[in-house]
């Protein structure tokens, strides 16, 4: 047995030494102190992503307000001029996208303003405060936002056909048959109420905006804008003649209309020595050729309209079904029977050009809407409009699908005051229809004609051509509102309002587009 020395402490030392070594090498429990004290960064760290990500969503929102509010502003602007409404539209668009307290942001600025570098461009400009959660506890109370955007039109190049009905009812006043109002008649508005066209459109650079006019009543004055061998050399038409016999009771005379041979050179043509000289006249209204695959005479137009209705020219001066013939005033007849020539033929028609000011294109707005009267043939007007604006067709050399390596956008703006009518004594582009219906079909007369119109209309829209349709005070839109591309190309207005109307049809042919 061994005995160790009574005051000798070796043996409890080397125990408390080893108990030590044990405690310092044992990590367990370590874990737990250790995960305490991450804590506090850990939860700074999510609290700050949360908070950021609340900053990040709040930015979103501002940079969707402030697009919104570029947009509505360059939609109000006219061409490059700047106004207080323009920057009121832009600012209630912003305020609507970004309503107060969203995200509980604090110090919300916006600045819509016109840019100092390109009068054609708005710039909109926004900042918010938005306040942290988290990263208060951190001394970090809010995160600043800021956002900036432009607007522009992306005009593009345009060839734009506006046809106006120039019908005896453009001479009432709004919401009357004939009467007296104020502050003046639907033809006085419709000069007044078109300039918004050129205005919305008037910003462009670098690219090309046409227009053409094409008035109508119940005929067109296009001859000047086509060759000699686009006219028949002798047109038939159905002439009313009297004849008084002894042999009938009473000495009566019999009416009864036969074929008349009106421009035949080689007789009596009323004066017309040769068809350039009627062409040059101002008076070169038409009558409508056969559908094409049909003979040249007698006449037989389908209420179908094919491409080629539209495209398709004589070859030569012998191709006599593709060619048209020459209207004659002097045959037509109101509906009580009064002959009518002063206004049977609208004025001319004017293919599509560059107007430099706004001046250049009023006067050509007043002298499209100079001869006012007859009864409404929407199927002549547009018909010839999509033939003035065809790419494949007549003008296919003038009117490219690319102008200097840019899409040329093709539009119709077609605006009437009044359902289809036609006239009940018969002449028009379409001849006597009462008499021989060239015009096809067992329907009504002016059934045949809404169905034709239609039939343009979307042959002209599958052309590749928008359709916009304005109905000047009209209490039934059924006839015309189908013409139009879609419903949003479709506007009503009673007159008052007809310039802003044009400006928002140009506002929606020179597309808005985001710069920044």
């Amino acid at each position: 047995m061994q005995i160790w020395p009574k005051n000798d402490k070796s043996h409890h030392s080397g125990e408390s030494g080893s108990f030590l070594t044990r405690l310092r090498r044992d990590s367990r429990g370590n874990t737990l102190a250790m995960a305490g004290a991450a804590l506090v960064p850990i939860t700074g760290m999510i609290g700050s992503g949360l908070d950021m990500s609340r900053a990040y969503m709040a930015q979103a929102k501002l940079q969707n307000a402030c697009d919104a509010a570029a947009l509505a502003a360059r939609r109000e602007m006219s061409g490059e001029t700047w106004t207080a409404s323009a920057r009121a539209e832009g600012e209630r668009f912003f305020d609507f996208n970004y309503p107060a307290g969203t995200m509980d942001s604090q110090n919300v600025t916006r600045t819509v303003a016109q840019s100092t570098s390109d009068g054609a461009t708005v710039t909109v400009t926004a900042s918010a405060d938005v306040p942290t959660t988290v990263m208060s506890m951190f001394g970090r109370d809010t995160i600043p936002i800021t956002v900036e955007c432009d607007a522009n039109q992306d005009y593009g190049n345009n060839d734009i056909m506006v046809v106006l009905d120039v019908t005896g009812s453009m001479n009432w006043y709004p919401g009357t048959s004939y009467g007296s109002g104020g502050p003046g008649t639907k033809i006085d508005r419709l000069r007044d109420g078109a300039i918004g066209l050129y205005r919305a459109l008037s910003g462009a650079t670098n690219t090309r905006t046409r227009f053409g006019f094409m008035p109508y009543s119940m005929t067109v004055n296009v001859g000047h804008d086509l060759t000699q061998h686009d006219f028949l050399h002798t047109t038939y038409y159905w002439q009313e003649r009297q004849v008084c016999s002894r042999y009938r009771r009473n000495g009566r005379c019999r009416r009864y209309r036969d074929v008349y041979d009106l421009w035949d050179v080689s007789a009596n043509d009323a004066g017309w020595t040769n068809i350039n000289q009627w062409r040059r006249s101002g008076d070169a209204c038409i009558e409508e050729r056969p559908t094409v695959g049909n003979a040249a005479h007698e006449i037989v137009i389908s209420q179908s309209v094919s491409q080629a209705d539209i495209d398709d020219t004589a070859r030569n001066a012998a191709d006599h079904a593709l060619q048209w013939g020459r209207y004659d005033p002097s045959q037509v007849e109101d509906d009580d029977g009064n002959n009518v020539t002063s206004y049977a033929c609208p004025a001319q028609a004017s293919r599509l050009q560059v107007y430099g000011n706004e001046t250049e294109y009023q006067n050509e707005v007043t002298a499209a809407t100079a001869r006012v009267g007859g009864n409404t043939y929407h199927d002549i007007g547009i018909t010839w409009a999509a033939r003035y604006l065809s790419s494949t067709g007549m003008f296919s050399s003038d009117n490219p699908e690319m102008y200097n390596n840019v899409p040329v956008a093709k539009h119709i703006i077609y605006l009437t005051d009044g359902i289809l009518s036609v006239s009940s004594r018969g002449y028009s582009a379409y001849g006597y229809e009462r008499e021989r219906q060239r015009l096809e079909g067992s329907e009504s007369q002016n059934a045949r004609h809404v169905a034709h119109f239609h039939s343009v209309c979307n042959r002209a829209k599958s052309m590749g051509m928008t359709v916009w349709v304005i109905a000047l005070d009209v209490a039934d839109t059924s006839d015309i509102e189908p013409c139009a591309t879609s419903t949003g190309h479709f506007y009503v207005s009673d007159g008052s309002d007809l310039e802003d109307v044009f400006e928002r049809i140009g506002a929606g042919i020179g597309r808005l587009r985001l710069t920044e």
